[in-house]
């Protein structure tokens, strides 16, 4: 990304990292009214990690980020900004930032969380690469991590099969003009249709209260269908806005580039 006043700049080092348990199809067989076959029609997914109880976001983006430092050929020490794409932080204060920060030991970095579900690592990423584009800092770490299974309801077979526990993190820092580099980025986002995927309970609208906790309001709630077609629209719609931008928009109306509705992404 080279824009007015801002250096360029890549991902020197990436890294991903899954608990090791397994919760198979199988399994949920036994859990709710499902079968293999209906979850790989509609999903393509065979299985998902879980994390272990008492292990936490945090666990699960420090073992992505030391990877991914590592990979860049840096230390902890090298980090000046930390941002975690998070919809299930450890607590809510303080930040899942602020504990990776002291379990990966970077005493130079400050950072914060980012709340944006499904967009979350998208979303830090784009936040780091501006932290180092300006010149803020020379390396960023940008990190998205959940575990999911702390807020899946696992009776209710529309979410629980689509959804595990892992990490993943990138570091940014300066490229050079001649070499590869993180091009664009084209975000957006549209509260209107908040109520199609969402935890009601937990925030300051509906504390927690028997009530809620009762109705299962604190676990995900989701109407797949139109989620699935506002996610296909809006990716073509992004994609085809950042690649006119960028003019490399295809003439033929048959590209993949131009109709991605035409595959059946799973």
């Amino acid at each position: 990304m080279k824009r007015i006043g801002l250096c360029r700049t890549k991902i020197s080092g990436l890294a991903t990292y899954v608990p090791p348990k397994l919760l198979t199809n199988r399994d949920l067989e036994k859990m709710v009214d499902t079968t293999d076959e209906w979850i790989l029609q509609r999903t393509g997914i065979r299985e998902r990690h879980i994390v272990e109880p008492g292990v936490a976001t945090s666990d699960l983006a420090k073992e992505a980020s030391l990877k991914a430092i590592a990979q860049a050929g840096l230390t902890p020490a090298d980090i000046g900004f930390i941002v975690v794409g998070t919809t299930t932080p450890d607590t809510v204060f303080p930040s899942t930032a602020c504990l990776l920060q002291n379990k990966i030991g970077a005493p130079h970095a400050w950072g914060f969380d980012l709340g944006a579900a499904c967009s979350g690592f998208t979303y830090a990423l784009t936040t780091a690469v501006h932290m180092v584009s300006a010149g803020t800092h020379k390396h960023a770490l940008a990190v998205g991590a959940d575990v999911m299974s702390s807020i899946i309801d696992y009776t209710d077979r529309s979410t629980c099969v689509l959804f595990g526990d892992g990490a993943g993190a990138v570091v940014v820092s300066p490229a050079s003009d001649g070499g590869n580099g993180i091009i664009d980025f084209e975000h957006e986002i549209d509260g209107s249709g908040g109520a199609a995927l969402c935890m009601p309970a937990g925030g300051s609208l509906r504390p927690a209260s028997h009530e809620t906790v009762e109705q299962r309001l604190h676990y995900v709630k989701q109407d797949g269908q139109t989620v699935f077609r506002f996610a296909v629209r809006k990716t073509e719609e992004i994609c085809g806005r950042i690649m006119k931008r960028k003019r490399w928009l295809s003439t033929s109306s048959d590209s993949a580039t131009r109709r991605p509705e035409r595959f059946r992404w799973r």
